[in-house]
């Protein structure tokens, strides 16, 4: 054991220099620069480390003592969806989206993972849900639905600190499946408004024509409704979407407000119902009453079914609406406004089935004297 003197170009520098035995009677050194300025004073450190090593078996501090950390409570799924339910829910999920995402957890999520603990929910355990749903012969797009609300409640787990991060393998989400759409003729439209009520045509109407959905009629009121006069006679004008009305809800439509001419058949069904308070509703039942979450549906089937028209929804109407703006030559973009797409591809959906008016087209002109085959030449 030494404390000694060292000439490190040119500057000199105490150094302590101890040979120790371990607790476990291995041999170890400990040597370092001092960290005093004359040699008695390195003495004294090195008499402190002496010191040390024969009350400790060791030249270096005990690092402090560690406080006792109190274990993390164990956070379960059912704890974070109720605090989802009562937070992200409510201020970012639009009502319709509530709704379903609602019907999913209770009736599917928390019977099967209410007690399970947060952060045990990985690719696993969402791979066992998307197996059991498609054992009940699930459709794709319904076991997708199951898997996109598991997945925003895990992700509002991580934005509050219950979950480090995303669970990895989460199983892919399945293609939706493609939808084909219902569109009805330019007479089987005029079948079913002229077999319907008139609270049920307006409603109809606005849908046939405006393309409004179900949710934009029930909440569609006089003050948004412009009508332009010709000789006293309703011929055109427009209606401002600018709420929707669902599971006893108002709500800003899908996206935002936006504003649809009224072709001449519509203003017609509108001019009876212009005049009276801004804030009463166009369309109302045939009791005076706003319709209800289902009560366009219902009333659209009976009205269907006289027609011979079974299978189809309401939404046919609004399908009909878009197909005819763009049969009309209304550019597509202009289309999309029109019917409030949230995107483009949505609208291009729909072109889609004009198609078949194309090849209906070029049937009849060949059909109607051979106009597409080369004249002969003439004597």
């Amino acid at each position: 054991m030494a404390v000694r003197e060292e000439d490190r170009r040119g500057k000199r520098i105490l150094v302590i220099d101890i040979g120790y035995k371990k607790p476990d009677g291995s041999l170890a050194r400990y040597r370092r620069d001092s960290e005093a300025a004359t040699k008695t004073a390195a003495r004294e450190e090195e008499r402190r480390i002496k010191d040390r090593i024969a009350r400790t078996g060791s030249p270096f501090d005990a690092p402090p003592p560690q406080e006792p950390t109190a274990a993390k409570p164990v956070v379960t799924f059912g704890e974070v969806v109720q605090r989802y339910k009562a937070t992200y829910m409510v201020t970012d999920l639009k009502v319709t989206t509530r709704r379903g995402y609602s019907l999913l957890l209770d009736g599917v999520l928390l019977p099967r993972l209410k007690d399970h603990e947060i952060g045990a929910i990985d690719g696993e355990a969402a791979s066992k849900l998307d197996l059991e749903r498609t054992k009940e012969k699930r459709r794709k797009n319904t076991r997708n639905n199951a898997q996109i609300v598991l997945r925003s409640v895990l992700r509002f787990a991580v934005a509050t600190k219950d979950l480090i991060a995303m669970p990895s393998g989460l199983p892919r989400l399945k293609q939706p499946e493609p939808s084909i759409l219902e569109i009805p003729s330019d007479g089987q439209v005029e079948e079913i408004l002229a077999l319907s009520c008139p609270t049920q045509r307006r409603a109809f109407g606005l849908m046939a024509y405006g393309g409004l959905r179900p949710n934009e009629v029930r909440a569609l009121p006089r003050r948004d409704l412009k009508l332009r006069r010709e000789g006293g006679v309703p011929v055109g004008g427009f209606l401002c979407i600018r709420q929707g009305f669902s599971y006893g809800e108002t709500h800003t439509p899908k996206t935002g407000m936006r504003e649809v001419p009224l072709a001449r058949p519509l203003a017609v069904l509108l001019g009876e119902v212009e005049e009276g308070h801004r804030d009463g509703f166009v369309a109302l039942t045939a009791q005076g009453e706003r319709w209800g979450q289902y009560g366009l549906d219902n009333a659209f089937e009976k009205v269907r079914d006289r027609a011979g028209l079974a299978g189809w929804s309401v939404y046919a109407l609004r399908h009909y609406a878009i197909t005819t703006w763009l049969r009309k030559g209304i550019p597509v973009h202009v289309v999309q406004k029109m019917a409030g797409h949230r995107n483009l591809a949505t609208t291009q959906h729909y072109v889609h089935y004009l198609k078949a008016d194309l090849e209906d087209a070029a049937r009849r002109l060949n059909g109607n004297g051979n106009m597409l085959e080369t004249p002969s030449p003439g004597p």
